[in-house]
């Protein structure tokens, strides 16, 4: 008998939900006690209060701990479902950037190209262009040779350089424009200006004078030389620009010698009648 109602071993208890019910339990241990003595069964019945006591706080220990697992769990679900929230607005954000870009992507492609068509037109549009500057740079190369031959020759080398570089894309169709304007600008100011100048002059039978030059515009040029003794002015004739320096009056020759020395400053300013020779349709003059 005392085998029989030997105090419960306390053994360790297990977390979960299952536990022998106390009703069973007690029922057991009451039955038991109802063949021992009086004292022994009081003692039995302290041992087995204490022995329910324990397990009522493991019992109530576990359901705390279950409890609070749940709760842990319904955190866990919350802030699973929070961040699943976020990721999910994130995508969406990142689909609506994605979708945006796109179209930037698209409207950038569509300029690029409306660009590409404009750069295509424009180069089409100078090369048009440099074509008829190079028609007008030809037609100013041909006035310029068959005009008053003041510095002819360079002139018309600068001319035909600028017409080289336009047919050979050397420089900006611009810069071709602005040279185009710059150079007839420059043939216009001579017209208008008058200069005397020293330099050396060749009669037609190749004998050498040095002497002065006087220019009056685009109008003539006439010579005298150092000693006095030569004087040459230029004509137009129906073939271009000749010197006449041969059966010059007397008249002619003072007046030329005049007007030299005037424009050196070695006589008076005054008006001096100079030779103009010009060629007129029919031969005359």
């Amino acid at each position: 008998m005392n085998e029989i109602f030997r105090p419960i071993p306390r053994r360790p208890v297990r977390r979960g939900p299952s536990r022998l019910p106390l009703a069973s339990l007690a029922l057991g241990l009451i039955l038991g006690l109802a063949a021992v003595s009086a004292p022994r069964a009081q003692e039995t019945l302290s041992s087995v209060q204490r022995e329910l006591d324990r397990v009522e706080r493991e019992v109530a220990r576990e359901q705390e701990l279950h409890k609070q697992e749940r709760a842990r769990a319904a955190e866990f679900e919350k802030q699973k479902n929070a961040r699943l929230q976020a990721l999910q607005d994130q995508i969406k954000a990142a689909d609506a950037r994605i979708d945006s870009l796109k179209q930037r992507t698209e409207v950038e492609r569509a300029r690029r190209s409306a660009q590409r068509g404009l750069a295509a037109q424009f180069v089409a549009r100078q090369k048009a262009f440099r074509a008829n500057l190079d028609r007008e740079i030809k037609a100013m190369i041909a006035w310029v040779e068959g005009d008053f031959p003041y510095q002819r020759d360079r002139r018309a080398a600068e001319w035909r350089e600028l017409a080289i570089a336009n047919r050979e894309e050397t420089i900006p169709v611009e810069e071709v424009l602005i040279r185009v304007f710059g150079l007839t600008q420059a043939s216009l100011d001579f017209a208008q200006n008058s200069e005397a100048y020293p330099g050396t002059y060749t009669t037609g039978k190749g004998v050498n004078h040095e002497g002065y030059y006087i220019r009056l515009g685009a109008v003539t040029m006439a010579f005298s030389s150092t000693d006095g003794k030569q004087q040459a002015y230029l004509a137009k004739t129906g073939e271009g620009y000749a010197w006449r320096d041969e059966e010059l009056t007397g008249e002619i020759k003072g007046a030329i010698r005049s007007a030299v020395n005037v424009a050196q400053g070695k006589e008076a300013p005054r008006l001096v009648p100079l030779p103009v020779e010009i060629s007129v349709a029919g031969g005359g003059k």
